[in-house]
């Protein structure tokens, strides 16, 4: 049985969404380019802080990465813990915060991202 090949259309990644509710092309783009600000701010000695339910965090570095054998893509902010509550005693102040699309936005521990700059 003969396989049917969808027509091409030029550039159509752009505007699509992926199936299944998963980020657009040009979404994905938007948050690379994002996280690549981030690291050339952190690069040229300026901080980058994240509040996030709450809690604020300074930016250490922005990452992406793939996974070889799911092919599942990885989006985090690898931050410090700067502000929290006073009750709580935490030994380690260093955290992987999870990037993940949802709802039409991007998301980290199910709230959508602030971040606070400043000028220095």
């Amino acid at each position: 049985m003969p396989r049917i090949m969808p027509h091409y259309e030029p550039e159509a990644w752009r505007d699509g969404h992926e199936p299944g509710g998963d980020p657009s092309k040009r979404e994905q783009c938007r948050l690379l380019d994002m996280l690549g600000r981030i690291n050339y701010r952190i690069l040229s000695g300026n901080r980058v802080y994240v509040e996030v339910g709450g809690v604020v965090y300074k930016t250490v570095y922005g990452g992406y990465w793939r996974s070889v054998f799911t092919g599942i893509e990885h989006y985090l902010l690898h931050c410090e813990q700067v502000s929290s509550a006073v009750w709580k005693e935490e030994s380690t102040t260093a955290i992987d915060l999870p990037i993940a699309y949802s709802n039409g936005g991007w998301t980290t521990r199910g709230h959508s991202l602030s971040f606070i700059l400043n000028r220095d």
